[in-house]
């Protein structure tokens, strides 16, 4: 005799085995605690139909407890006070669904019956509450589909008429179009800020976009950072008001080379002095800072805005999370996830501390490649 009938009979837990074939679920398998825990005279026979095998008040259910298992391909649970008795009584029987699959289709149900000693409506309870969370886990899950649906068609949508508008500012700016009158001079480089702005957004949906569907590549080469950093300073300048003071720490005094996609380096550092700028509010000092050693690249960048409390530290870099408190700073809560997800897509990372009121430092570590002899 074969081992695995000899322990499939030793077990106390019903166990069968039924075909799915042409829509019919038909009896192929079954121990003896089968038989028992189901309450049946004799064993079912070989190719019995599955209706025949369950009491008349359970059939229906089982048979849509199988159809539910062949269609979703996960396990699924049934469960009814044993016998038919009643409700109050503590035995209820147990029977668990499992897809047994071959070629990528269902083939077999397996299915584990048991009686337990449990109270019909504790059992329900936690039926109901299982129920409950998969429900909920399946409507995040489609939330989570819906933003990244909603990054694809935002970003398209934004991209087009952001650069349209850059060029027309740039064309009046260099008077291309004619001459500027004097009383619009001062307008064009905040309107050239915005113009910035908004195409900044369209840049960050665009990326975490590429994040979510896994498209983002890198397009990596020898980047030189202190220059880079200068840029990206440049670039946030007409972001800031006259309240702000954008500075570089530049002691470090030469070049520091890292491999990388100097577009999506720009875009994480230019979020962190977006960032700064943006929850300075009052204005004050914004100081980038570049330093290597240990094989890192680091730049920080320190405010003195409204620092950051300590129970919203854990939500900084989530994607789409805004501070409660600070609902009125501009922004889509994506440039610090996608700052420190380029951060990461590099080799590094970056961290944030800060206190309320006392202003906050981002630190982004890149690995430092070494320069040309």
């Amino acid at each position: 005799m074969d081992l695995l009938p000899r322990v499939l009979e030793a077990l106390p837990v019903g166990i069968g085995l039924f075909e799915l074939s042409n829509d019919e679920f038909r009896f192929r398998y079954g121990n003896r605690a089968l038989a028992r825990v189901l309450m049946l005279e004799r064993m079912p026979s070989d190719g019995q139909p599955v209706r025949e095998v369950f009491g008349r008040d359970q059939q229906e259910a089982i048979i849509e407890l199988f159809r539910l298992v062949a269609v979703s391909r996960e396990p699924q649970t049934y469960f009814a006070v044993a016998g038919g008795r009643h409700p109050a009584a503590d035995q209820i029987l147990n029977i668990d669904a499992y897809p047994v699959l071959a070629a990528g289709r269902v083939s077999y149900i397996m299915v584990l019956a048991e009686q337990t000693d449990e109270k019909l409506q504790a059992r329900q309870r936690e039926h109901l509450e299982a129920n409950r969370l998969r429900q909920k886990a399946d409507h995040l899950a489609s939330l989570e589909q819906a933003k990244s649906e909603f990054l694809r068609l935002a970003s398209h949508e934004l991209r087009a008429p952001a650069a349209m508008l850059g060029g027309y500012l740039s064309m009046i700016e260099d008077e291309s179009l004619g001459p500027v009158p004097e009383r619009l001079r001062p307008v064009l480089p905040l309107l050239k800020a915005k113009a910035a702005q908004i195409n900044l957004l369209a840049n960050e949906m665009v990326e975490a976009a590429r994040l979510e569907d896994g498209r983002l590549q890198l397009k990596r080469r020898r980047v030189e950072l202190r220059e880079l950093l200068r840029r990206s300073l440049k670039a946030a300048e007409p972001n800031a008001t006259p309240a702000h003071r954008l500075s570089f720490d530049d002691r470090i005094g030469h070049q520091v080379w890292v491999l990388g996609d100097p577009l999506r380096l720009e875009i994480a550092i230019g979020n962190l002095l977006d960032n700064a700028i943006k929850y300075s509010p009052a204005g004050g000092e914004v100081i980038a800072h570049l330093s290597a050693g240990d094989g890192l690249a680091t730049i920080r960048v320190r405010d003195q805005g409204i620092g950051i409390a300590a129970e919203d530290m854990s939500r900084l870099f989530v994607r789409f999370s805004r501070l409660a408190p600070y609902g009125d700073v501009p922004g889509t809560g994506l440039g610090l996830y996608l700052a420190r997800e380029l951060a990461r897509l590099h080799g590094g990372d970056i961290v944030a501390v800060s206190k309320p009121g006392k202003g906050s430092e981002f630190t982004l570590s890149l690995p430092l490649e070494s320069a040309k002899t």
